[in-house]
């Protein structure tokens, strides 16, 4: 169907005049009368009887116009809300996080941006790396938060926090030392794990590997939380991003002990596709990302 004349069709029904058709459409009278007749010869179908200036709509045309009706009222509302984009009102953000980023950190930066950007929704959904690149290579999401660098060309990506992993611990735990791990501390003792597949546990295992440890591994745990309480009921230790236990080593609840390792870290990158379009309020909160560590009031290493 063509629109163009769909629209000649509806302004002269829902005016009934052609005269005032013309006039909201830019057009002559002519051309109305023109393009209403090449519609309805191309359907062979009459839509509006014309008795001089008296404009009468038959069935067929009834039920045109009100289909006409509700496809430029859409029309009207994506017109509306292009200009609330235009003025920066109105708009959605969608982002993929990890569990880590998206539950210690992305709070605090989407606080600090809702507080300059009142109109901007902002939807956050946890999911695994891997689920969160699959969905940025298909457009599915505006930006996703990962704890791994990711290499292909549908994604660019850039580091944006570096983060010691520590050794959390009862505040009760027997220590050689209490501002450091020693290696003797942890022989022979159970050690709580992230899930297999995850970054931390990853690195977890090659720390274990050379130091060629006897780790007792009785518990697997894909939640952060889950592994914080853990600890503290005595049931383990575990290794941790710093930042994720800095309320409960704050408040006593938990030793975090940093580790001599310089391969002992967890490093996190935003990702977008690489064709991905950045409306104002996207570019807005993606500087905002790139600036967090200087102005956003959060727990920092």
């Amino acid at each position: 169907m063509n629109l163009y004349h769909l629209k000649t069709f509806y302004y002269t029904a829902k005016c009934k005049s052609l005269t005032k058709a013309a006039d909201l459409l830019c057009i002559t009278q002519p051309a109305v009368t023109k393009q209403i007749k090449q519609l309805q010869r191309y359907y062979d179908l009459k839509f509006l009887d014309i008795i001089g200036k008296k404009i009468i709509l038959t069935d067929a045309g009834e039920r045109l116009y009100s289909i006409a009706d509700k496809i430029f009222d859409m029309e009207s509302q994506a017109e509306e809300s292009i200009r609330d984009f235009q003025h920066f009102n109105k708009g959605k953000i969608s982002i993929l996080s990890c569990e880590s980023f998206g539950a210690y950190y992305l709070p605090y930066i989407i606080k600090y941006y809702n507080k300059q950007n009142k109109g901007i929704n902002i939807s956050m959904t946890i999911r695994h790396n891997e689920n969160i690149i699959e969905n940025i290579a298909e457009l599915n999401n505006d930006l996703g938060f990962v704890s791994k660098p990711v290499q292909t060309p549908k994604i660019s990506g850039q580091e944006i926090l570096e983060d010691n992993i520590v050794c959390i611990v009862p505040n009760n735990y027997p220590l050689t030392r209490k501002d450091r791990l020693e290696i003797a501390d942890i022989k022979g003792r159970d050690i709580i794990v992230h899930e297999k597949g995850s970054v931390t546990r990853k690195i977890t295992e090659s720390f274990i590997e050379r130091n060629n440890l006897d780790a007792n591994i009785h518990y697997e745990i894909s939640n952060n939380e889950a592994i914080k309480r853990l600890v503290e009921q005595g049931l383990g230790i575990a290794f941790i991003s710093n930042n994720i236990v800095s309320e409960e080593v704050k408040t006593g609840r938990l030793l975090a002990l940093p580790v001599e390792d310089k391969d002992f870290k967890r490093k996190y990158y935003m990702i977008h596709h690489s064709d991905k379009y950045f409306s104002k309020p996207l570019k807005d909160f993606l500087e905002l990302v790139r600036q967090w560590p200087s102005i956003c009031p959060m727990p920092m290493s």
